[in-house]
């Protein structure tokens, strides 16, 4: 009896030590939960298994009755943008930006206060938040309040720090990235080793506090990683006084100028080629130089394709020597990668008129 009493007490003890153990990781405070198992390593990013310290870092999800109290003087709104659609081994680049309450404002030493004349009202304290006050208790390396992130690493020194009274986290992937900041911060991730296809992101904005960090806003939004170059064209042509009706004068030049939608500068030693069919029985025309010119001959409608081609420098793969009878001049080897990208321009009907 008895040994079976010390058996049932040591299982309940093991199973008592690893709950606790196991905690609140990023994953449990995340609002969309990944699901599938893939890995896609995001360079700098750590994997959201991680402990987060939920008594550092409250965690509430959307509708918590918390959120309305988390800020005084109103609500703050997170703004997260993107540069998104992102070619496959480009970055994409996030932004958020922070909105405070009416008649709020960030000043120049990072502190929020409130606008002076604003709306007629009057306040009693000029501060929302004043950080700047714990400066004197807070000297670079000793800090009287908490300097960590949620999975226990230190903030990173910035010159500014003193000013950096946020803390955002982002999550995606199956992973967190954090970082401090002022009211708006940027961040850029590199997408090699992503998917093609819409993710989601999200970012949990904290506020600085003495003994612990209150969550104050929480944003989220897709972003699109794509295998096919992202480009737009403007269509144009003398005289032509409503572009967007895509109709145009016969015998007068059109003019297509391509746009590439590359904002991190990824295409930018790539070799590019332009592929028209203008679907008027012309052929095919190949052009390296983004803007082109057609004139149509033919009253009708006429539906137009382009193909981009982008051959991107690789690294140069390593080469086994091989015996050969007699030497030859050598060779240098050069790795590219060919990207596609297609779209059919809306057919659009050409017509006679004015010049």
């Amino acid at each position: 009896m008895q040994a079976a009493v010390v058996r049932g007490c040591l299982v309940l003890s093991v199973w008592m030590i690893a709950a606790t153990q196991a905690g609140t990781r990023f994953q449990d405070v995340a609002e969309f939960r990944r699901t599938g198992h893939e890995n896609h390593h995001i360079h700098g990013w750590s994997p959201d298994s991680s402990s987060w310290d939920d008594q550092l870092y409250p965690a509430w999800k959307s509708g918590d009755p918390r959120w309305e109290n988390c800020w005084r003087g109103g609500k703050v709104v997170a703004l997260l943008t993107s540069d998104s659609p992102a070619l496959i081994g480009s970055n994409i680049t996030f932004a958020v930006n922070l909105r405070f309450p009416r008649c709020q404002k960030e000043n120049e030493d990072g502190d929020v206060v409130y606008e002076r004349g604003c709306a007629n009202a009057s306040f009693s304290d000029q501060y929302v938040y004043n950080w700047t006050k714990w400066v004197p208790f807070c000297n670079e390396g000793n800090c009287s309040f908490s300097s960590k992130f949620p999975d226990g690493r230190p903030f990173p020194h910035h010159h500014d720090w003193r000013r950096r009274n946020f803390i955002y986290i982002f999550q995606t992937l199956g992973q967190y990235y954090p970082t401090t900041g002022r009211s708006s911060a940027v961040l850029s991730i590199n997408t090699t080793n992503i998917t093609a296809g819409a993710q989601m992101i999200e970012v949990t904005v904290f506020r600085r506090g003495y003994r612990k960090h209150y969550p104050v806003a929480k944003a989220s939004g897709l972003y699109i990683v794509t295998d096919q170059i992202p480009f737009y064209v403007n269509i144009s042509q003398k005289n032509d006084k409503n572009s967007s009706d895509h109709i145009y004068i016969k015998d007068s030049p059109i003019s297509f100028d391509i746009k590439i939608h590359d904002p991190s500068h990824y295409l930018n030693k790539s070799i590019l080629s332009f592929n028209w069919t203008f679907g008027d029985g012309s052929g095919t025309f190949v052009s390296n130089n983004p803007v082109s010119t057609h004139t149509y001959t033919l009253l009708g409608n006429f539906s137009l394709k382009l193909t981009i081609k982008a051959a991107i420098p690789g690294p140069c793969k390593p080469v086994t020597p091989t015996p050969l009878p007699t030497t030859g001049a050598p060779t240098t080897p050069h790795t590219t990668i060919h990207t596609t990208g297609n779209t059919t321009v809306p057919p659009f009907p050409l017509t006679t008129g004015r010049t």
